[in-house]
C-alpha cells in the first residue's frame, strides 16, 4: 500500500437492537451496525447490520468486489443484514469472512 493511501470511513449503520424506520431517525439513520473502511485499494467491512444491504447496492456499481468482512459477535442486530448483501451470492466477487467471538 501506497503511503499516501486515502483512508475513508462510513458508517452504514450505528443503531441498536433493532432498525428504526421513519422520520423520526432520519438524521442518523435507522440501520443496525455496518462500518466501511477504505484504505487504497482495500475494502474492510465491520459487522453485517442491515446497512449492509445499502452498502451492497453501492459496492455493486463499482463492479467485482474485493472486501474483508469482520464479524465482530452473532448477536442478530450485527449479522441481520447478511442475507440481504447482494454482493455475496455473486461467485464473481472475492469476500473473505472473518468472525470473532461466536
Amino acid at each position: 500500500m501506497n503511503k499516501e493511501a486515502k483512508l475513508t470511513v462510513k458508517f452504514w449503520g450505528v443503531r441498536g437492537s433493532i432498525p428504526c424506520p421513519g422520520l423520526a431517525y432520519q438524521r442518523y439513520g435507522g440501520n443496525t451496525p455496518c462500518v466501511e473502511i477504505i484504505c487504497g485499494d482495500k475494502t474492510l467491512i465491520f459487522d453485517a447490520g442491515t446497512g449492509l444491504r445499502a452498502l451492497g447496492q453501492e459496492l455493486i456499481k463499482k463492479g467485482k468486489i474485493e472486501a474483508d468482512i469482520f464479524f465482530s459477535h452473532a448477536h442478530l442486530d450485527h449479522i441481520i443484514g447478511f442475507p440481504f448483501f447482494a454482493p455475496a451470492f455473486n461467485p464473481k466477487n472475492n469476500l473473505k469472512n472473518l468472525v470473532g467471538c461466536l
